[in-house]
């Protein structure tokens, strides 16, 4: 199976961001699939690309609206699944995974951040896989490699994290209401970030 992990975060979110290597979240995704979903022969067509977004998310809204009850939820983070997959051009299935959350935010540590990446993924594969059982994914997690999560270089630098928008330039907002093409607030995230991480 093809698979690409994408992750994202607010525009406003640019500092808050989990300062972790992409690297982390492609592991954990080939982990899962090694021991849950090639055994169970799913997911596992030539035929498509699986596209997978993380999102996340650093504040639970007090009137939040998000009903579905994840068994990995608590009360600082609530995850949302997608339903299914959106197929782009016949051969990309994306899948988009949400966690919204009091306690995940720049100083998270790649453990705990592999940990979240895990229930992201089981909590959508158990709600679109009848066949998935919760436990098998509760076993699988106490044979994650800890010491390859904490090998890659934390906190990651600003090339070594790939989140959606990097690379891009966008309107954040603006100085002052009624605002002129002067009061624009303008985010490069490269130049952004690296000024107040240094890296």
């Amino acid at each position: 199976m093809a698979s690409i992990i994408d992750r994202i975060v607010g525009r406003a979110d640019l500092l808050k961001r989990p300062r972790v290597s992409y690297k982390i979240s492609e592991y954990i995704f080939e982990f899962i699939n090694d021991q849950i979903l090639k055994p169970a022969n799913i997911l596992q067509s030539d035929k498509y690309i699986y596209e997978w977004t993380l999102s996340f998310s650093f504040k639970i809204p007090v009137n939040h609206k998000i009903l579905y009850k994840s068994p990995y939820s608590t009360g600082t983070r609530l995850y949302v699944p997608h339903k299914g997959f959106r197929t782009f051009e016949k051969i990309t299935k994306n899948a988009h995974l949400s966690v919204v959350a009091d306690d995940i935010n720049q100083d998270i540590m790649p453990e705990d951040y592999a940990l979240v990446v895990y229930n992201m993924i089981a909590d959508y594969l158990l709600y679109n896989y009848k066949k998935l059982k919760k436990e098998t994914f509760d076993q699988s997690k106490e044979r994650l490699d800890i010491s390859k999560i904490k090998s890659f270089p934390y906190p990651a630098p600003f090339e070594d994290q790939k989140y959606i928008l990097d690379g891009s330039r966008y309107l954040l907002g603006w100085h002052q209401d009624y605002a002129t093409k002067e009061d624009e607030i303008w985010i490069t995230p490269a130049v952004d970030y690296k000024r107040h991480y240094g890296f």
